[in-house]
């Protein structure tokens, strides 16, 4: 069994502390120490940037130092134990003890706030764990630490994971299985360990391997072994677009770290390849924050479909011995484990039907009948953050509900929460427990010349999304100046879903703020959740340009007025959605692998006002305003294209180049990628940087720039 793993805190200036840590590492291997910094820790170490850590996910080090001297970084902290072997030691650089130091402060900034108006409850929480830790140690051990010898072995829970899988994927009709456990339990090994076993059985098995990008299932391709291509000298590892239109002849595919895929993306992929055995894992238990979408929403749909399902669950880590100290440690001080606790109900009730046994606590919550209670009993607060940071179970009841309803919360969240000077935190009470709770920012009030730099692209804003979104993409610094109220996150416990406790909160927060301009929200679009916000008021006046990275909608913007100018600004608003929306949704269409799903494009396009097809003059301005801003070029679309067939003889001032982008985005509305080849562009992002000063160059060669006009563009 490995040895507990040991935390050793280095404390003073930075170079002090950069010094010690080499003093203590001078006897371990270069290459078996991971420095994290993003400053020169000395001349003789190399430290990784905070940046590039997750490309280094994987791999294991005797010892990780990380530099928390200019910020508190709590995912690179979670994802800097995951790196230690047993027996290892995370060195962690610390100014004295006392309040944090003001430069780590900065990343939660926001204007107008000072850095005097960022919390420090997450660094005071930091401080008490540290001390009261016993695997801490606070004086620097005398000596060198000692090079580890490492003896890696399987546990006996994955030995039966892979005998199940391997029971599973051999199985003479197609089957899916899912595999989901923490960081460092060794579900991608035992998914190679399991492929091992079936190559080797069969060794004319038709195999793919895919993943959000190769590295992500690097780990699953190293314990295979064998040869790394298919009997057809296909590669063994394929990328996922390509298997959505290839061979559909495959006997099993394996999907890794399937969370980092878009839920659609991997129902079609389930659905291109009926025949074979489908097998996925993922990280549901750690800092990425990834696996509660994969769980509730993916493997909901797989449930329903004629493939049996098998749920593989792994608890026990291989890298660390099970109640590994440093572990337990930083579970607690993120709440990296918390849950949300099981409402009992106390009042008389009749006896439920008998239900299926759960496979997890999440399920067992959601399942059990809930309890019998009147809205009445719900009380609705705003939520002290002095008092809830000295409260453990409301903290953990407040951020289990976030983690369980949200698959992207991490525990970067955990410290907005509790520190970000923009944000409010409300919930429902029911006896005595955070049944329900919403996180909204106050944006706005802007100074006017913030507004016209960020609709000029000449400047950037952090915390004022809502804010900026209107501003940059619909090109209404008016409404930078406007009082907003922005919903960030909002999350109902499981037992008590679909009782009006979301809509009740809302309300909550409508009352709360009765200066507001307007409320609004962001977030990936769903019938559900559009129906939902436009019961309480609000109206969708923009559409994102390109698909969320996970979920693969695109993302909604909606607002509800509550004064004339919020309304006025409503208006317009609308009125531009109404005209770009059908041009926008087919290029969204065109730019991904998956089609918008018809009932999601039905409930977009839903109540927007009639509008007559812009004229030559007034696509000429809305033309205008894109080429001198920061507008992206699918909003304007609709406008552009019949400007510009109107003028295709003024591609002839083009450079080859430009004109490529242009004929090919524009005239033909080709995918960005498309449109990059055929322009020798090195990338996507590259091709629409240049699409804009072409527009530009076009502009030039008219006769006579069209006149300003008062109203906004369409």
């Amino acid at each position: 069994m490995p040895a507990p793993r040991r935390c050793i805190l280095l404390r003073g200036d930075p170079q002090r502390t950069a010094e010690a840590a080499e003093r203590l590492l001078a006897a371990q291997p270069a290459d078996a120490q991971l420095w994290i910094s993003d400053d020169p820790p000395c001349p003789s170490r190399q430290a990784t940037p905070a940046k590039q850590v997750k490309r280094l996910l994987g791999r294991a080090y005797d010892a990780v130092v990380l530099d928390l001297h200019r910020r508190l970084d709590p995912d690179l902290l979670a994802a800097a134990q995951g790196f230690l072997w047993g027996g290892g030691a995370l060195l962690l650089r610390l100014p004295p003890p006392g309040p944090s130091p003001l430069a780590a402060r900065a990343p939660l900034a926001v204007p107008p706030y000072p850095l005097q108006a960022v919390g420090d409850r997450l660094w005071q929480r930091l401080e008490a764990h540290l001390a009261a830790a016993p695997c801490v140690e606070h004086t620097p051990p005398a000596r060198p630490l000692a090079p580890l010898t490492h003896h890696p072995h399987g546990s006996r829970a994955q030995a039966r994971v892979v005998d199940a899988l391997v029971a599973q994927l051999r199985a003479p009709d197609p089957a899916c299985v899912a595999l989901m456990a923490g960081r460092g339990r060794g579900k991608s090994s035992a998914l190679g360990l399991a492929l091992r076993r079936l190559r080797a059985e069969r060794p004319r098995l038709r195999v793919a391997v895919t993943a959000a990008d190769p590295l992500a299932a690097a780990e699953l391709l190293r314990f295979a072994e064998g040869p790394t291509t298919c009997p057809d000298d296909q590669p063994l590892f394929t990328p996922v677009l390509d298997l959505l239109h290839g061979d559909p002849a495959y006997d099993l595919l394996l999907i890794d770290e399937a969370a980092q895929l878009p839920v659609p993306l991997l129902q079609r992929l389930t659905l291109a390849h009926p025949r074979a055995h489908l097998a996925f894992a993922t990280t549901t238990h750690g800092y990425e924050g990834t696996g509660r979408g994969f769980v509730l929403r993916f493997l909901a749909w797989a449930e329903r479909q004629p493939r049996p399902l098998l749920r593989l669950y792994l608890d026990e880590p291989i890298r660390w011995s099970a109640g590994d100290p440093v572990e337990r440690l930083i579970d607690d001080l993120l709440c990296l484990d918390a849950a949300i606790p099981d409402l009992q109900d106390t009042s008389p009730a009749p006896t439920p039907a008998p239900l299926p046994a759960p496979r997890d606590s999440t399920e067992r919550a959601a399942r059990r009948p809930p309890p019998r209670a009147d809205p009445p009993e719900f009380e609705p607060l705003q939520v002290d953050r002095d008092r809830l940071a000295a409260d453990e179970p409301a903290l953990r009841q407040l951020f289990g509900l976030l983690v369980h309803a949200h698959y992207r919360t991490t525990p970067a969240d955990l410290h907005r929460l509790l520190d970000a000077p923009n944000l409010d935190l409300h919930a429902l009470r029911w006896r005595g427990q955070i049944v329900a709770a919403t996180l909204i920012a106050r944006e706005g009030e802007l100074p006017p010349a913030t507004c016209e730099a960020l609709a000029a692209g000449a400047a950037q804003l952090r915390g004022h999304a809502l804010a900026d979104t209107l501003i940059t993409h619909s090109l209404c610094p008016e409404a930078g100046a406007l009082t907003l109220i922005r919903s960030v996150r909002i999350a109902v416990h499981p037992q008590l879903r679909r009782r009006g406790l979301a809509t009740r909160l809302i309300e909550h927060v409508h009352a709360a703020y009765p200066h507001a301009h307007l409320f609004g929200t962001l977030f990936g679009a769903t019938p559900e959740l559009l129906a939902f916000r436009r019961a309480l008021g609000y109206q969708l006046v923009r559409v994102g340009v390109a698909r969320g990275s996970r979920t693969g909608e695109p993302a909604a913007v909606m607002i509800r007025p509550t004064s004339p100018a919020a309304e006025a600004l409503v208006h317009q608003l609308r009125h531009q959605l109404a005209h770009a929306l059908p041009t926008q949704l087919h290029l969204l269409s065109r730019d991904g692998e998956l089609h918008l799903d018809p009932e999601l494009d039905r409930s977009l396009r839903a109540d927007l006002p009639h509008v007559d097809p812009p004229d030559d003059l007034t696509c000429a301005r809305v033309v205008a305003r894109y080429a001198a801003s920061a507008q992206p070029y699918e909003l304007i679309a609709h406008a552009l294209i019949p400007w510009l067939r109107r003028r295709s003889d003024h591609l002839a001032h083009l450079t080859p180049t430009a004109r490529a982008v242009v004929e090919a985005r524009v005239l033909r509305g080709e995918p960005w990628p498309h449109v990059a080849r055929l322009a020798g562009l090195p990338s996507a992002g590259a091709a629409m940087r240049a699409l804009r000063p072409a527009i530009r160059a076009l502009l030039s060669a008219e006769p006579s720039p069209p006149q300003k006009h008062p109203i906004s563009p369409l």
